[in-house]
C-alpha cells in the first residue's frame, strides 16, 4: 500500500502529516477500514468525501450524503470527530465550503499552491507546493486562475529555479512567524512518476529546522482531539 511507504518516509524524518481517505473510489484502490485505524495511529486521517466525488454541485442533500456521511463514517471508525477536509480534486462551490464546516470539520484544505498562510480553523485553508514537478507555466496559469496576483508577483520575483527543490527553499527561508509550509502529495503520483527519492531528500532538509514548529492540521485548533 503506497499510502503507507508515504507513512514510514514521514516517521523516519519525524514529520507530521495528514491522510485524506475516502470510503470508496471508483478511480482507485482504498485501504480497508482496519488499515484506515492502523494509519490513525500515528497520523491524522481527514475526510474526502463518501466517494472520492468532485464537490461542483450545489445540491445540499448530494453534498450532505457525501460530506456529513464523511464525517460520520470517520468519526465511527476512528472514535472521534475528524477535524480536516480536503476537496477532491480540488473543486468546490460555496454550498460545499459551508457544507463542510456545518458537518463539524473544522479545517478545510483546497489545492491552491504557493502560499504560506497559515491555518485558520472556520476558512479554506490554501497549500504551498505539490510534490510534483509542475512547470513555470502552470504555476502562472494556477496563480492567475485564483486570482492571486500578489502570490504571482512573489512567484516571478523568486530568485531560484522553479524547481521543486528549489521553490521549498525559498518558502522556507521566506517565511516570517506564523506562516506555513504546508506541502502535499498523492501517493500513487508520486509513485507514477518516480519522486520517492526527490521525496525523500526534501524530507530530510525540511526535518528538524530549528525555529519550526511540526504539527498536524488538528493541532491548530484550540481544543484539539
Amino acid at each position: 500500500m503506497l499510502d503507507f511507504k508515504l507513512a514510514e518516509l514521514l516517521s523516519k524524518y519525524n514529520l507530521p502529516g495528514t491522510f485524506y481517505i475516502p470510503k470508496e473510489n471508483g478511480e482507485r484502490p482504498v485501504m480497508t477500514e482496519q488499515k484506515v485505524i492502523e494509519l490513525s495511529k500515528a497520523f491524522e486521517i481527514g475526510g474526502h468525501t463518501l466517494r472520492h466525488t468532485r464537490l461542483n454541485s450545489r445540491q445540499q442533500l448530494f453534498l450532505q450524503s457525501e460530506i456529513c456521511g464523511s464525517f460520520q463514517w470517520l468519526s465511527n471508525l476512528l472514535g472521534y470527530p475528524p477535524a480536516s477536509f480536503c476537496f477532491p480534486g480540488g473543486v468546490f462551490t460555496k454550498e460545499a465550503m459551508a457544507v463542510v464546516f456545518s458537518c463539524g470539520y473544522k479545517i478545510a484544505r483546497t489545492t491552491e499552491l504557493l502560499t504560506t498562510r497559515s491555518t485558520i480553523p472556520g476558512q479554506l485553508t490554501p497549500t504551498t507546493l505539490q510534490v510534483y514537478d509542475h512547470t513555470r507555466l502552470t504555476y502562472i496559469k494556477h496563480l492567475l486562475k485564483r486570482g492571486r496576483v500578489l502570490n504571482l508577483v512573489r512567484f516571478m520575483q523568486t530568485p531560484v529555479q522553479k524547481t521543486l527543490e528549489g521553490l521549498t527553499e525559498y518558502y522556507l527561508s521566506a517565511m516570517n512567524e506564523g506562516a506555513c509550509f504546508h506541502l502535499w502529495g498523492h501517493s500513487w503520483e508520486i509513485e507514477e512518476q518516480g519522486l520517492w527519492q526527490k521525496l525523500e531528500e526534501l524530507f530530510k532538509h525540511i526535518s528538524g529546522l530549528p525555529g519550526f514548529t511540526y504539527i498536524q492540521n488538528r493541532q491548530v485548533l484550540s481544543n484539539p482531539f
